[in-house]
């Protein structure tokens, strides 16, 4: 068995990588993006939590997994009204996820876990599953959001009165547990929702509609939520808790029979250039 040092490939040497290709069952690239997170969070918050969360299962799950640097960048269209947010088009986002995978399986690595850590990527990840794991040469592919996992009823614990979503409590607690740096403490502040907007979206809640929809024309300060009910104690609780269910994922997937490829073989299409 494998005796590394870390299972993050930025702080490996390449000798460190080869030997932990013979152990590591799945590789993790933490996602997220690069985009206001109210006055109170700092704008890497989505993409650093995610790499934070995948360095810290690395570590836990050793030798199992290799956690991979967090491509900062995502689909942030609905922030650009706030200065210092950047967005992706999705071609660029869904090319830069293939040069990585496709790097890395070069090296030995046959399996991925995407680990997503803002929302507004996850329409684009579930495309990008279909076509990348079914076109590219691959064992499996899949993707999650690492907020949607662990014990959730640590956010009943810490909810404030204003419903959340953005810049809110459990992110403020991610902070306080793993990136503290990413606070400020005198600019925590409830969020403030636009009642027009809320009241207009309301009879929709229940439709699958999708339409444009600029971050700003419902919460004007960028946040929805109340980041000062956030904690380092249930930070803690919500990542490790997290990780324990990831664990839980990685031991079903190994028994699966997609762990070994999809079971109809690869699917090739071609397509118009």
């Amino acid at each position: 068995m494998s005796n590394l040092p870390t299972y993050a490939l930025h702080k490996m040497s390449w000798p460190e990588v080869a030997e932990a290709a013979e152990t590591v069952e799945l590789v993790l690239i933490p996602i997220g993006s690069t985009e206001q997170h109210g006055p109170h969070l700092g704008l890497g918050q989505d993409h650093l939590i995610a790499h934070a969360y995948c360095e810290r299962a690395a570590e836990r799950l050793a030798p199992r997994l290799l956690a991979l640097p967090a491509i900062p960048w995502g689909i942030s269209d609905h922030h650009m009204n706030f200065p210092g947010t950047m967005t992706l088009r999705p071609e660029t986002f869904l090319d830069l996820l293939e040069d990585i995978i496709v790097s890395m399986r070069h090296h030995g690595f046959r399996r991925f876990l995407i680990v997503n850590g803002h929302g507004g990527n996850q329409w684009l990840m579930s495309a990008a599953v279909q076509d990348i794991g079914f076109r590219l040469d691959i064992d499996f592919l899949g993707c999650v959001g690492h907020y949607t996992l662990g014990d959730d009823s640590v956010l009943k614990d810490i909810a404030g009165e204003i419903p959340g979503g953005h810049a809110c409590e459990m992110e403020s607690s991610h902070d306080f547990y793993l990136a503290p740096d990413l606070i400020r403490q005198d600019a925590l502040a409830p969020g403030t929702v636009d009642e027009a907007f809320k009241a207009m979206l309301e009879p929709l809640q229940d439709l699958e509609l999708v339409w444009p929809n600029a971050f700003n024309a419902h919460a004007p300060s960028g946040a929805k939520g109340d980041a000062r009910k956030g904690t380092r104690e249930a930070g803690e609780r919500l990542i490790e808790s997290s990780i324990d269910e990831l664990a839980e994922i990685l031991d079903h997937l190994r028994h699966s029979p997609r762990w070994n490829g999809p079971p109809h073989g690869q699917v090739h299409v071609t397509r118009k250039s």
